[in-house]
């Protein structure tokens, strides 16, 4: 679930459509041909891939592997009645592809193919309606990846993409689903790229003595979620399903206060949370009553691949993470820093429900 959480700024590629990443893998060396097309060949398509300096198109220098990894993902996107292809396609289809080192870097972990659609579709849920070939775009956060995957490349001295480097670009860029299923799985984004170096040395082509490894997005932002609860990582996810609801694009603390809420009207509540509440006197339907009136519902809900964090949800984030607190993080600790803020959505509609900061501080006992 911490997946949801994650919050990205896309990338794009100069406009490359779906489209013309399919007619470019059509066009690979020998006879390739995509592994599964269960649901039809794919269509035949008139744009002409994007081409850079000198003519070469950003797509020409993946190889075999890379291809079948974006073919595969495309078609669990069309499994999943999805009409793009998300970091989280990528990783799936990384694994599905199994005999690469990309695929063997994440099965060293557990990391397998049923875990990933598991959390797949508990996250995002499947579409309404069958989905086409044709109907399939490139996310931004997929294009990111693609260029950081041909940026690793280069940085490594080699003359092709592979598998390996697309899921050294899920890594780097760090801030998509796929690393966020990754991370709930219990393994870290820097032990995914350390064991893909090692692969790589092994099989006799590690990366150059001056190869340093760049920054994710993830890690510049904050630390891994590992220190996060089930309970906390539950309240994230539940805020997500409330910005979707609302049709917004970002999870902000209001939407995690809301996350909060939610916990105390499962059909098992959390009995802390529940204490909380009804010792400060407050009850979900009232959180939303109050939401609702300084930002009204957008006309649609969002969808999952728009949603990102809020930058004072950011904030709140690293204050917990950088808390003094031994342990693991609890929902307790999100309302706490929640309320430190108090020009923040979240702490304003707590006040107009006379929910001071003293009396939350007093209900949490700190």
């Amino acid at each position: 679930m911490v997946a949801l959480i994650a919050g990205l700024a896309g990338g794009a590629i100069g406009g490359v459509a779906i489209g013309a990443l399919q007619a470019w893998m059509g066009r690979g060396k020998g006879q390739w041909v995509p592994h599964v097309t269960t649901r039809g060949p794919l269509p035949v398509v008139r744009p002409a891939t994007p081409t850079g300096p000198g003519g070469v198109g950003p797509f020409d220098r993946f190889n075999e592997s890379a291809k079948r990894v974006l073919s595969l993902a495309q078609d669990e996107a069309i499994r999943q009645n999805h009409n793009y292809i998300g970091t989280e396609h990528l990783l799936a289809g990384v694994l599905r592809d199994g005999d690469t080192i990309a695929a063997r870097a994440l099965q060293s972990f557990g990391i397998e193919l049923t875990k990933v659609r598991t959390a797949l579709e508990f996250m995002i849920g499947r579409g309404d309606r069958t989905t086409s070939p044709s109907e399939i775009t490139l996310s931004p956060r997929t294009k990111k990846v693609i260029e950081l995957a041909i940026d690793e490349s280069r940085r490594m001295g080699q003359t092709y993409v592979g598998a390996e480097h697309i899921l050294l670009g899920i890594v780097r860029e760090g801030e998509g689903i796929a690393s966020g299923i990754v991370e709930s799985l219990g393994v870290t984004l820097p032990m995914v790229r350390a064991k893909v170096l090692e692969l790589l040395a092994a099989s006799g082509t590690p990366p150059p003595p001056n190869y340093t490894a760049p920054q994710s997005r993830h890690e510049h932002f904050s630390r891994p979620f590992t220190r996060f609860s089930d309970r906390a990582k539950r309240v994230l996810a539940f805020a997500q399903e409330e910005a979707i609801r609302m049709g917004h694009t970002y999870i902000g603390p209001e939407h995690v206060l809301l996350g909060l809420g939610r916990l105390t009207e499962m059909a098992q509540p959390d009995a802390d949370m529940k204490r909380i509440f009804d010792t400060l006197g407050i009850t979900l339907e009232q959180v939303r009553a109050e939401l609702g009136k300084i930002i009204p519902p957008a006309d649609r809900p969002s969808l999952p691949t728009e949603i990102t964090l809020s930058p004072e949800t950011k904030e709140i984030i690293q204050v917990v993470n950088d808390g003094g607190a031994e342990g693991s993080i609890l929902p307790e600790d999100l309302l706490l820093a929640m309320v430190g803020d108090d020009q923040s959505f979240a702490a304003q509609i707590l006040a107009r429900l006379g929910a001071t900061p003293e009396r939350v501080r007093a209900a949490l006992g700190r």
